[in-house]
């Protein structure tokens, strides 16, 4: 498997180029322990995804600190703006079934390796490669154990079945509250939406994916359909494609849930933070959140 690495954001929250905001001791990025991560787990080369005017900037932070014996592939992410774009612009360098991750989430090795193993597991598990190529994977984890502080995040809250096959997946905004839930509202509102609370163990995509090629039909026809006039949101979103796809029988999503921590960068405060985490050094405004964490997790 390949491994495709988000890259090309504009960091509109963040304010500025946070794919290489300095977050480890050594000022290492959160896509360099990503990289790492995949390298140990067994993927074979990384598609870094970015945008024509950063691609010099990110080349030599590759260059400088990644193994030389991972082979890297640079992306240019195509015209229309979002994660289904982005994707779609990585297809000419795959050959076969690959992973999908953010460059600014830190998902763990261990989320890594799972996805992988059980992707390629399934592969035996099919009676026709046609039934082989219509089943991707998605990477779950507790919403929980997703957010660093109180400020506003989005996530793509998920619907299973009862053989953890995706139902729906929806984008989110997520506000931590006071008592240690969430309020969550309708990034898109649409008919039969409404504002729900989390009680925090709830199943959230952070966009780890694993897809077959296939996929890059589907994400072909939503990009070019894709009108922000129409739709009202300014990018095509990936979890909107595999909605989609999921709710129309189209393709089928499995679910991997993980106990995971994912942290990454949003706001520009939480570099500190997730420096902080990655040092095992409480930080003052992330340390009241820890009780929560701990106390849901245990139930």
């Amino acid at each position: 498997m390949q491994l495709v690495i988000l890259a090309a954001g504009f960091g509109r929250r963040f304010g500025g180029l946070k794919q290489l905001a300095p977050v480890g001791p050594e000022g290492q990025a959160i896509m360099d322990y990503t990289a790492i991560a995949a390298k140990s787990s067994g993927y074979e080369s990384i598609v870094m995804v970015v945008r024509e005017e950063i691609l010099d900037e990110i080349r030599a932070h590759v260059a400088e600190r990644w193994p030389d014996d991972l082979p890297v592939y640079y992306a240019i992410q195509g015209a229309v703006p979002g994660t289904a774009q982005a994707v779609l612009s990585a297809a000419p360098f795959l050959q076969g079934p690959f992973g999908v991750a953010n460059a600014d989430d830190l998902y763990g090795e261990p989320a890594l390796l799972a996805l992988r193993e059980h992707f390629e597991a399934g592969l035996d598990g099919y009676s026709t490669p046609d039934c082989a190529r219509s089943h991707h994977l998605l990477v779950a984890y507790h919403v929980v154990r997703t957010v660093l502080t109180d400020a506003r995040v989005t996530r793509g809250l998920c619907e299973v079945d009862e053989d953890d096959n995706l139902l729906s997946i929806a984008e989110h905004t997520v506000t931590l509250r006071e008592d240690g839930r969430f309020d969550a509202e309708p990034l898109v509102n649409t008919q039969g939406t409404s504002p729900v609370l989390l009680e925090g163990n709830e199943w959230v995509s952070m966009n780890l994916w694993g897809f077959h090629p296939s996929i890059f039909d589907h994400l072909a026809r939503a990009v070019a359909a894709f009108d922000p006039t129409i739709t009202n949101r300014r990018e095509c979103l990936l979890p909107e494609v595999v909605g989609h796809i999921v709710r129309s029988d189209i393709a089928s999503v499995h679910v991997i849930e993980t106990n995971e921590r994912c942290i990454g960068v949003t706001h520009a405060e939480d570099v500190m933070i997730v420096g902080d985490e990655l040092s095992l050094t409480p930080h003052p405004r992330a340390a009241w959140l820890r009780p929560f964490i701990k106390g849901r997790l245990r139930r």
